[in-house]
């Protein structure tokens, strides 16, 4: 155990309905591991139960009471070194903050039937991008955001693998979004924080941690939260969420945000047996949902749920006349890949920079707005490019509508992780052509066969670097 902060220790026996003397013993204990599986790919790829198919590749053990097709594991694997993890099959996830999971399905029971748009604001690494794609409807729209470059790549990566096209990589501040004001269904702003529900999983944050800090934070989440309530629509949800125990940066911060925007606190159906505490914040009696290490298999994290009134309208900001960004978004027909897609109405292909791009049909005027207003990073998946030939981008291996009959090279496990190090396989008498890489049926990406060799189209900046373990 780490040596938690003292000014910490000072703060357990006020944070609300914590149990002091067994919460600091629940920082003693190894925190748990935790994936979600993503169903649609498992029931792909191998046609089974996908809870019955992992368990013969992954340690599953009790299911996240909270969250849908997610799992405890009776260990943690070498994740690095697992084929699977590269083929979008799951997602390493910390359990708490898969309470998103479950905000989501309680939204999705009052939302219009309208195509829909949401914003994930502080997206990276992506974990709660993944869960809100799972629930969105096939003509639905997700802008996933993250301001810090590093961070920002490591998002595209994970957006990738998920496989789903409905979605925008952009890397704005949230002011900026007001030139879209009133735009979103729902957003979610998982802002960023002191860290102190992180203490036991990331033992560092112990010496990082400070009370000034905390304020700091609780400044800078108010501030994120009026930037961006202008771009909800009226009747849409915002969802709050951090991953610390200081009741500054949680509940006090939604009580700002209710005296400043009139803005409606919403309840949840959580059942007493899932160990979560609610709490309310102290002005305006606003629910709130804490996680506790000593009362549930997860960390430390809380989340709330606001509501726009209905009849409430941003009279200050209107949507600006003027276009700051060249709108270059194409629609085409699809190119030579079409016969390795499953057919579908609901998706537009567009072309942006000479490359081809899948996109929800129902959102192309926003796309067109909002690529007027905001610069865009990417919109939907990268299916190809044309370059004398046609060559697919691994987006498209990764597309949750591939064709199962698509040629594909069948890997071992330690063929696999060579591909991953970009590493050339050897694959004799093999026709000239494009060819999936898989392992246990599943794409990791593409290979050309070109007669005497064949040629390895794994991402170089995402392969393995690390020397690989002894697979007999």
């Amino acid at each position: 155990m780490a040596t938690l902060p003292e000014d910490f220790l000072k703060i357990i026996p006020h944070l609300p309905g914590a149990q002091p003397e067994s919460l600091l013993k629940a920082h003693e204990q190894k925190p748990v591991v935790s994936i979600r599986l993503h169903t649609a790919k498992w029931h792909k790829w191998t046609a089974s139960d996908p809870a019955v198919a992992a368990q013969q590749q992954l340690p599953i053990g009790s299911a996240v009471p909270w969250a849908e097709d997610a799992f405890y594991l009776n260990e943690k694997p070498a994740f690095i070194f697992d084929p699977l993890f590269y083929a979008g099959a799951y997602y390493v996830q910390e359990a708490s903050s898969m309470f998103v999971d479950f905000v989501m399905r309680q939204w999705n029971k009052q939302r219009s039937p309208s195509p829909a748009l949401l914003l994930d604001l502080c997206a990276a690494p992506g974990g709660k991008s993944t869960i809100l794609l799972s629930h969105m409807q096939a003509q639905d729209l997700l802008i996933s955001n993250e301001t810090v470059p590093a961070r920002w790549q490591v998002l595209r990566e994970n957006l990738i693998r998920w496989g789903y096209p409905q979605f925008v990589l952009t890397q704005l501040e949230a002011r900026y979004f007001q030139a879209i004001p009133e735009a979103f269904d729902l957003i979610l702003v998982d802002a960023p924080c002191s860290g102190s529900g992180m203490f036991r999983k990331d033992k560092q944050m112990c010496g990082l941690w400070a009370r000034n800090s905390v304020l700091s934070c609780s400044k800078k989440q108010s501030h994120l939260l009026q930037d961006i309530w202008p771009v909800l629509k009226p009747g849409g949800w915002l969802i709050y969420s951090t991953c610390s125990f200081s009741p500054e940066e949680n509940e006090q911060v939604i009580d700002r945000l209710i005296t400043e925007t009139h803005a409606e606190s919403i309840g949840l159906p959580v059942p007493d047996q899932w160990g979560i505490v609610t709490s309310y914040s102290p002005q305006h009696r606003a629910p709130g949902y804490r996680f506790y290490p000593d009362r549930l298999q997860g960390e430390g994290f809380y989340l709330a749920v606001v509501q726009k009134p209905v009849h409430h309208s941003n009279h200050k900001l209107k949507p600006s006349t003027k276009s700051r960004h060249r709108a270059t978004w194409e629609i085409t027909t699809i190119p030579p890949p079409a016969a390795y897609l499953e057919p579908s109405t609901e998706l537009t292909c567009i072309r942006h920079e000479g490359e081809f791009y899948l996109f929800p049909s129902a959102q192309m005027n926003h796309l067109h707005t909002i690529s007027l207003h905001i610069p865009i990073r990417q919109a939907g998946l990268c299916i190809g490019r044309i370059r004398q030939e046609w060559i697919p981008e691994h987006d498209l291996a990764m597309y949750t509508g591939l064709r199962t009959d698509v040629p594909a090279i069948a890997l071992s496990r330690e063929q696999a992780l060579q591909y991953l190090q970009k590493q050339i396989i050897a694959c004799p008498d093999l026709p000239m052509g494009w060819y999936l890489a898989s392992y246990a049926r599943f794409p990791l990406g593409w290979m050309k066969s070109i007669g005497h060799r064949v040629n390895n189209y794994y991402p170089k900046q995402w392969k393995i670097h690390r020397t690989l373990p002894d697979l007999d």
